[in-house]
């Protein structure tokens, strides 16, 4: 009976309120409730509502201790909320009218007062009876318990949300901040800059000891058993696992005399087991909000696709363990009490526990070993198991009248929809283009070459996107799909490595072609090509748009008959690099291991940061992550082109750049061979760009028909007279970033360092600047991702 009671407690506040009594409803609640442990003769019906409507002597002990207990206000609300229930429940409470003359002072004053359990609850009684104080207050207090711990598991659930939207906030204020001290402060005068002169040394020891150095500097990103790229990624990391633990661990108001849970130890366990569970399911919204590619916090804050995913990892784990608690609680709630195989097989029960094993299965396939050796399993099962873990818990919380756990399923399934349809707007932007002509329609598709070059093991992947309104900028990546593969659905993330344009598909083919032709007859190239970084800008005021100038100027300046051409550098290790390696070695060594591949773009993602704005840049790249290097280095060219044939005011505003480094370090020579000979060959004969190349996988020794001199001729690049050194080995990375930070601060240079390449590499550059800003130097650290 004591279980059927506290059912119909959790029914009715339910009912009522949504889970949450009102404070002036509890009185006359609490009245209610404590007349469940009191029978009265005529309660034939088992219906507990029935018996508290329209059974006369209950209905007449209710209003009578109502009178007693009740101030007047609560009284009026509570019955007016009791009558609410009754009449949604089929039933009318009997008015208070009809039985006036047993509640008169005198009559109520003649009641039998009653204690808690005083009459058994198979001893009905013939008479109505007045609550104890002390009975009273029991109920009222737990009731009063109850409605505190129901407020307070919502209430701390929001306060992730709060905790994030403070980050955020932060996140933002920062984006701003650095939009000031690099653009408008360069126009300041000299009088007001020095009034900014406190901000900017609070901003210097704030970007040294936060945004720049690791979680512990002389372990790299490595903090326990986490990865952490900058120490404020750890901090609020570890803020958030901090307000978890301790939000699940506190406002637990128990006390002996609880009238459903006696025991303070079961008190503990069933307040803790919700509290876990609705913080857990508040969680998963933040879940998929972080993993999501189009992802509006990255939109407002800037901060890159690693950075989120570090917090979806986290949140992940969060909720994981907060389910895990919440289903062993749980558990020995149900061993506790008679019978627990019969609650262990109802449904709900089944359905909650399939999304709690989902959830931790989850996580060993997301580890990064597991994640890099084998990405296509990983993104197969993360999808399956998420999709179960939803339906789970969707199934797990049905019973609850109104569904009111549902508005945090719901979120997650709503973010999920709004990712995946921009990513379908997105591919179908890139890949598709319908051009219309002599009211004759012509769609454009994506067309892609890959060569593979067995020497410096890569994958060059060109691809000519069939949208006509792209426009690449440094910084941007895509993601790579390949259709008409069993596993067509995967995509990969690479950067944007290289842009031209070339002569475009040809107007005579574009002009014949019908729509039965095959989209290959369409898509022929001619050999021309042109090197956006050779080509002027036509005249434009806004630096911001500089790019977008440059894309539409090249296709003004060729006619419109120029089509954009994206050059991808794609290392193969398993899986879908692998495959595609294979593809290319099964041409034939006349073709140059080349094929022609279908492939398609979703994009493009990431952020352009303003290198232009800084007067020194250092660009360091470690194997493909060339491909973040080159797109700046191009754009500098484009912008230093196009600033010679404008006036000094916009000359300043096209760029600052006076003087660009380059430190590219990768395995192989015939990688560097390829890429100088091609992408940077136009910066290499610039007085403004310096370039130091390192190979440091060992070159082979020369055959017995070659001399030291001659296989030293062939192992360097060749551009017309001149020779690019490539030097064996690895740079001293912190003694060149601290050269480069003092010749900066010598000549007073705003100095900028970019680094993209292995973790390893990264760790070391950004020690180096650390040490750096430590020393005083002013610099700027940009790290591109390099690992997904």
């Amino acid at each position: 009976m004591r279980i059927f009671a506290s059912l119909s407690l959790v029914a009715f506040t339910t009912s009522a309120a949504s889970s949450i009594l009102p404070v002036n409803e509890r009185c006359v609640t609490a009245v209610s409730t404590a007349y469940t442990y009191i029978t009265f003769t005529g309660s034939v019906s088992r219906k507990y509502l029935e018996t508290r409507c329209q059974n006369p002597l209950e209905v007449i002990s209710i209003y009578a201790s109502s009178d007693v207990f009740c101030e007047p206000p609560e009284r009026s609300t509570g019955l007016s909320q009791l009558e609410t229930i009754c009449r949604e429940s089929g039933f009318d409470l009997i008015p208070r009218e009809r039985l006036a003359e047993n509640l008169t002072d005198d009559a109520i004053r003649r009641m039998r007062v009653v204690d808690y359990l005083e009459f058994p609850m198979n001893q009905p009684l013939d008479f109505p009876v007045l609550l104890s104080q002390k009975h009273y207050n029991r109920v009222f207090r737990t009731l009063d318990a109850w409605a505190y711990e129901s407020w307070t598991h919502y209430a701390y659930g929001y306060a992730g949300y709060l905790y994030w939207a403070c980050i955020l906030l932060i996140g933002m204020l920062n984006r701003m901040l650095q939009h000031f001290l690099y653009l408008k402060y360069d126009q300041l005068s000299l009088r007001t800059r020095s009034r900014y002169l406190p901000f900017q040394r609070i901003y210097h020891w704030i970007q040294t000891h936060f945004l720049v150095s690791t979680a512990m500097p002389s372990r790299g990103r490595q903090f326990l058993w986490w990865t952490f790229s900058t120490r404020i990624e750890a901090i609020v990391t570890l803020g958030f696992w901090v307000l978890s633990t301790v939000l699940c661990s506190v406002s637990y108001r128990i006390f002996p005399e609880n009238i459903y849970w006696p025991e303070t130890s079961t008190q503990l366990i069933r307040y803790m087991a919700d509290r876990t569970g609705i913080v857990s399911f508040a969680n998963l919204p933040l879940v998929w909000l972080f993993a999501g590619r189009n992802n509006i916090c990255a939109w407002a804050t800037g901060w890159n696709f690693a950075t989120f995913n570090i917090f979806h990892r986290h949140v992940a784990w969060i909720a994981t363990i907060q389910a895990a608690v919440h289903t062993a609680l749980y558990l020995v709630l149900f061993f506790q009490n008679s019978n627990p195989w019969r609650k262990l097989r109802k449904q709900y029960i089944l359905w909650g526990t399939l999304g709690m094993v989902l959830m931790v299965l989850i996580l060993p396939a997301a580890v990064n070993w597991f994640r890099h050796r084998a990405y296509e399993t990983f993104l197969f099962l993360h999808i399956v198991f998420s999709v179960g873990v939803l339906i789970g818990c969707f199934y797990h919380t049905i019973i609850f009248e109104g569904q009111v756990y549902w508005f945090y399923l719901w979120l997650p399934v709503g973010i999920w929809v709004f990712d995946r349809s921009l990513r379908i707007a997105r591919t179908i932007y890139c890949n598709l283009h319908v051009r219309r002509r002599s009211s004759k329609s012509r769609i454009q598709y994506t067309s892609s070459t890959a060569t593979y070059d067995k020497a410096a093991n890569l994958i060059r992947l060109e691809i000519l996107p069939g949208s006509s309104s792209l426009d690449p900028r440094p910084g941007q990546y895509y993601f790579l799909y390949q259709p008409f593969r069993l596993t067509g659905w995967e995509s990969h993330p690479f950067t944007l490595g290289d842009w031209s344009y070339e002569l475009g598909r040809t107007a005579s083919s574009s002009s014949s072609s019908s729509p039965s032709s095959s989209p290959t007859a369409t898509t022929k190239l001619t050999d021309e090509s042109v090197d956006v970084s050779q080509i002027p800008l036509l005249s434009s005021n806004s630096s911001s748009s500089l790019s977008g100038s440059r894309s539409r100027g090249m296709q003004l300046l060729s006619g419109g008959a120029r089509e954009l051409k994206l050059v991808f550098w794609i290392r193969p290790y398993d899986g879908w690099t692998r495959h595609l390696q294979q593809r290319c070695l099964l041409q034939s060594p006349e073709n140059l291991n080349t094929t022609n591949v279908t492939i398609l773009l979703e994009g493009p993602y990431g952020h352009e940061f303003p290198l232009w704005r800084f007067e020194s840049v250092l660009l360091i790249a470690g194997g493909t992550g060339i491909a973040s290097a080159v797109p700046y280095i191009h754009d500098h060219i484009a912008r230093s082109s196009t600033a010679t044939d404008q006036d000094e005011n916009e000359n300043e505003a096209m760029t600052s750049i006076r003087d660009v480094q380059l430190i590219w370090v990768t395995r192989q020579q015939a990688f560097i061979q390829q890429v100088t000979s091609r992408e940077l060959k136009p910066a290499l004969d610039r007085g403004d760009f310096h370039a130091s190349f390192y190979a440091t996988s060992p070159r082979p020794d020369p055959s017995p028909s070659q001399s030291r001199e001659e296989y030293d001729i062939q192992t360097t690049t060749t551009r017309d007279k001149d020779t690019v050194e490539i030097n064996e080995g690895r740079p001293n990375l912190e003694k060149l970033i601290s050269v480069f930070a003092e010749e900066a601060h010598n000549s007073a240079s705003s100095a900028a360092v970019l680094v993209c390449g292995p973790p390893r590499m990264a760790d070391e550059a950004r020690a180096a600047v650390y040490l750096a800003l430590r020393q005083g130097y002013a610099l700027r650290y940009v790290e591109e991702s390099f690992s997904w």
